[in-house]
């Protein structure tokens, strides 16, 4: 029986490119021992595509797109074709067919519904959500705009265009009553960490506005809510969409390096065991409403800000981190479900759903 044939997408032109490369190199590493036919494509930082048959530790390290036997390679927009076309020198080409596209491209340029469109165009099968979902999550705003219509409780916010700065000041005037300082500003279709800074005045505000215009025309302001930050991973198998448990990333004690000059503060991923019987309920539950709400497909990421016992949707992640040690799969293995397991149920869905 032919191996099914795994394209594996990394890299990508956001600031999220090396943790995109954690991901594959946990991904592409895995997929292999399972017997699939990998595919790694990997995306430069500059844009570039390119096909890559060199050993997996390259991508772990950032030095992959170095390799000389690299060639360019793109996904092909004829479902004809439904593979991948590789630019062997400048006079050869050669088609290779794919069964189904697996993008852990973080960002805009890869959460954000454009690959997804290109794999639809293409006719290939690929993990996650379509590009209606993926967009409408990554843009912070929309997402705010829908889950309050919906009636699920959001932070507080307001939103801001580029072309509204020489009126910023009277905006602010406006919105101070609304909202309190310290603020939390963010571009608005880019991942939370970038553009992303709090204010803690007016001036401040107007800087932290800058910034985030300098990553997307659209900034999100919000009240910097503080509490404890709890989520779940929403996902299909076999036809049912299950939520898996709650977890939350919480601090671990500082620790001083051997050289006694830097003081690090780390955290950890921890399953959520103290939360109410009530509580748990109400967030898998609205976390199932929110994946059916936002027309999501596979799997996503659903977060929440627990703060003096209400609950507020923050967040939600349509291409969410792959390696062992992010939060998807980390919920799923408290639910007894190894790596392996998840990526199978990952693929074997989007084979059999968008078949």
């Amino acid at each position: 029986m032919a191996k099914t044939k795994v394209a594996v997408l990394f890299g990508g032109q956001s600031k999220d490119y090396s943790v995109s490369l954690k991901s594959a190199y946990a991904v592409i590493n895995t997929l292999a021992k399972l017997n699939y036919d990998v595919i790694p494509i990997g995306i430069t930082r500059v844009g570039r595509w390119l096909y890559y048959p060199g050993n997996y530790d390259a991508i772990a390290d950032g030095s992959w797109e170095n390799d000389s036997d690299c060639c360019p390679a793109v996904i092909s927009p004829d479902a004809v074709h439904h593979g991948i076309i590789k630019l062997i020198d400048k006079c050869e080409m050669a088609l290779q067919r794919v069964d189904v596209i697996f993008s852990v491209i973080y960002g805009r340029f890869g959460e954000c519904g454009r690959i997804q469109g290109l794999c639809k165009l293409a006719g290939i099968p690929f993990l996650g959500s379509n590009l209606e979902a993926s967009s409408t999550a990554l843009d912070k705003a929309m997402t705010h705009l829908l889950l309050d219509e919906a009636g699920v409780k959001t932070i507080k916010y307001f939103c801001v265009e580029r072309s509204d700065m020489p009126f910023i000041d009277e905006i602010i005037e406006k919105r101070d009553k609304e909202l309190e300082y310290p603020l939390s500003v963010k571009a608005s279709s880019c991942s939370s960490s970038i553009g992303s800074n709090i204010a803690f005045d007016k001036n401040e505000l107007k800087a932290a506005l800058k910034i985030a215009f300098s990553h997307h025309h659209k900034a999100v302001v919000e009240n910097a809510v503080t509490g404890r930050n709890l989520c779940c991973c929403v996902y299909e198998n076999e036809g049912l969409v299950t939520v898996s448990s709650i977890g939350e990333t919480v601090p671990v004690e500082s620790s001083i390096d051997k050289l006694n000059n830097y003081i690090g503060k780390t955290s950890k991923f921890v399953a959520s065991t103290d939360l109410s019987p009530e509580l748990s309920e109400q967030i898998k539950n609205t976390s199932k409403r929110i994946f059916r709400l936002m027309d999501c497909q596979g799997y996503a990421l659903i977060d929440f800000l627990l703060k003096d016992e209400e609950l507020y949707c923050t967040k939600i992640s349509t291409i969410p981190g792959f390696n062992e040690e992010s939060a998807l799969p980390s919920l799923l293995e408290f639910d007894g479900l190894s790596y392996s397991d998840i990526l199978e149920i990952m693929l074997n869905n989007a084979l059999e759903s968008k078949a």
